[in-house]
């Protein structure tokens, strides 16, 4: 699905491939497409690709596959979440019906079925691991944050931790570079990666991560695909994963090889109903942990603070004139003069991102939630996440602290927002079409507000025609058939037309 994958394979087939004479082609897009043909004219027996650079190709008619005798799907889950579908039927159309099809997948969802039942025949499924179960290495933790708070505790975590080496997981492309230029403001070494930014800068900053250039990655689940670091301490979710899958290959990063990995999930006070079901499906328990005080950031800084001390009383390699020329000039300091300086540059070096506002709790409010906005358009309508909040960003001039979380169905979209900017945020939407789309809006009233435990998943509630749909009546016999059943099961929440 990715080329950080593409090329991630390839290095590791270059060793089999000197031992057999086995010639490999990686083909993906952002590299030279004369190149790739000379390659696979040498007469390429395993080529390495990504869906729309094989189909750029096969169109062209520089590869035949005539005489493929396996075609392997890598990752065929998230190909398909990313919208591959077509892509790979067109390509297994090129295909003999002979060849042999290995699909390789961490989940088997509904569309993974349908290219079985279409693709595959006399299919042998073999598990590799227990399902849904997170490895033991991993600790795993959550912790209770505003949504407009979360890179300050994320933050908090980083610095109390001197060693952190970690992947830091957002929903959006937008939202990872938001996250990196505050954590960079703060002077933490920290870079990004998403789906926009080009081959080449995303093949550097992938090195300068593993080459600890930098120690902090903030990246989308299909950016962070094929990047392979064995050695990370902490994975932080910076919200709850749409899919529990995801959770189970973003906490996998760390904790391998045998070392102990930290993975730290945030949450609002009204999600944890969707992290106890977060729990049962994974099979797992989170443990829930404090964001660290100023003291215990404090205590690490001057911990480390007493290492670079003691690292620069070693001996050492000095340039012995200047080291004389600045000894000469320490000595025409008082004793006072010389310890209030040290203090000074110590403290510029290790604590020069800590302010006022860094000391502010990062606890949430209790009593206050966000209201909830229905618009009717989904991912039938070609709707993304990324393509609400960029629309809320320009046209409802929001911030990302104003939104606290977005969820797109199929037939609808609901997006949680500050109460004082939900009239004119409404007022936009209905002014101003949606990927040139009109849409209605309304307030999803929630009985549950505060509460842990909901009944079910939004998408049960208003993607199903025998709950009444969104905004429509029930008819009367609907009506009476429910009341008997309403005794043993709890209310839900309907949405009022605005």
């Amino acid at each position: 699905p990715t080329r950080e994958l593409v090329l991630q394979i390839y290095e590791a087939l270059k060793d089999v491939s000197r031992q057999t004479g086995i010639s490999i082609e990686p083909i993906y897009g952002g590299m030279s497409m004369e190149r790739q043909i000379e390659g696979i004219r040498r007469g390429a027996q395993i080529i390495i690709g990504t869906p729309g650079r094989l189909n750029d190709h096969l169109r062209r008619k520089t590869l035949s596959l005539n005489d493929v005798k396996v075609l392997v799907l890598d990752e065929a889950d998230i190909m398909l979440d990313m919208g591959f579908k077509e892509e790979v039927d067109k390509i297994l159309t090129y295909t003999p019906h002979s060849r042999n099809i290995w699909l390789f997948s961490a989940t088997v969802k509904a569309g993974i079925k349908g290219l079985i039942t279409s693709h595959m025949h006399d299919v042998l499924t073999i598990r590799a691991m227990q399902k849904n179960v997170a490895s033991a290495q991993v600790k795993q933790y959550y912790s209770v944050v505003q949504r407009r708070k979360r890179t300050e505790a994320a933050a908090r975590f980083i610095e109390a931790a001197p060693d952190f080496y970690g992947i830091i997981f957002c929903q959006t492309k937008m939202l990872t570079s938001e996250v990196t230029e505050q954590l960079a403001s703060r002077g933490l070494r920290v870079n990004c990666l998403h789906g926009d930014m080009s081959q080449n800068l995303r093949n550097q900053v992938i090195k300068g991560f593993k080459n600890k250039d930098f120690t902090i990655m903030v990246a989308t689940d299909v950016a962070a695909r094929g990047i392979d670091v064995s050695d990370l301490t902490h994975v932080i979710n910076y919200s709850l994963p749409e899919e529990h899958e995801n959770y189970i290959h973003r906490i996998g990063r760390t904790g391998r090889a045998g070392k102990e990995g930290i993975a730290i999930l945030f949450v609002a006070t009204s999600e944890m109903y969707r992290l106890k079901r977060l729990e049962r499906s994974a099979n797992t328990t989170l443990q829930e942990i404090p964001i660290p005080s100023i003291a215990s950031i404090i205590a690490a800084k001057m911990s480390a603070v007493s290492d670079f001390i003691e690292q620069a009383k070693k001996p050492h390699e000095k340039l012995s004139e200047v080291h004389t020329a600045l000894k000469e000039l320490i000595d025409s300091f008082t004793e006072e003069e010389i310890r209030q300086s040290l203090a000074s540059a110590l403290e510029d070096k290790f604590f020069k991102d800590m302010t006022n506002e860094n000391l502010a709790d990062v606890r949430p409010a209790t009593g206050v939630a966000p209201k909830e906005i229905c618009i009717d358009r989904g991912r039938d309508d070609g709707m993304s996440e990324d393509d609400v909040r960029d629309y809320l960003h320009k046209m409802c001039k929001l911030v990302p602290q104003d939104i606290s979380k977005v969820r797109v169905l199929n037939k609808k979209t609901f997006i949680s927002i500050s109460e004082s900017r939900l009239t004119e945020c409404m007022n936009r939407i209905r002014q101003s079409p949606i990927l040139n789309q009109k849409a209605r809006v309304s307030i999803v009233e929630d009985v549950f507000r505060g509460k842990q435990d909901r009944p079910r998943d939004r998408s049960d509630r208003f993607e199903k025609d025998d709950r009444g749909g969104f905004g429509k009546r029930r008819s009367s016999s609907n009506r009476s058939n429910s009341s008997r059943s309403n005794a043993s099961r709890p209310s839900t929440r309907r949405s009022k037309p605005e």
